[in-house]
């Protein structure tokens, strides 16, 4: 979802608190995904040794963004899952190939939230997977410093702590 949309940040925290009540871990800030084109995961989630993503879409953000931005998460986190706040999700376009490519589908309601697919776990890329990780290790106070830190630095970081050579 759009940070700039008015019920960003009361429908992120609902679904952090949802999380938290199930077990997750989650990281407090958006987290940062070395991936192609889209930078940001909405709730990124630790849940027994397994790094989750949650893309929240309203009703005026596009699911077909949302499948783009699932398939970059996939190359860092072991399940992706996609919350929309559509009545009718298995009904859209998108939900099959969604299912397809093995991310899990929520609604929420305004109030609760339904899961409708279980995500299947993904192959992750260890470079991308070290991002990830550094950033729940050090967990930033605000934001705004996160922001600030160029993606060559966050690259860079991947590298030098990745040892192995690219599979």
């Amino acid at each position: 979802m759009s940070n700039s949309h008015g019920n960003y940040t009361s429908a992120r925290q609902q679904l952090i608190s949802f999380l938290q009540s199930q077990g997750y871990q989650t990281h407090p800030n958006e987290v940062f995904c070395p991936s192609m084109g889209h930078c940001w995961v909405d709730v990124a989630a630790l849940k027994e040794s397994e790094y989750w993503a949650f893309e929240y879409k309203s009703r005026t953000d596009s699911i077909r963004r949302g499948v783009e931005q699932c398939c970059s998460y996939a190359k860092a986190f072991n399940y992706v899952v996609l919350v929309a706040d559509r009545c009718r999700l298995s009904s859209s376009r998108y939900f099959f190939h969604l299912v397809h490519q093995g991310f899990g589908l929520w609604r929420h309601d305004g109030v609760k939230f339904y899961r409708i697919v279980n995500p299947k776990r993904h192959a992750i890329d260890t470079r991308h997977r070290a991002v990830i990780e550094r950033q729940f290790r050090r967990v930033p106070k605000n934001l705004d410093s996160v922001r600030a830190t160029q993606m060559s630095e966050w690259l860079h970081y991947s590298s030098v702590e990745t040892s192995r050579p690219p599979a």
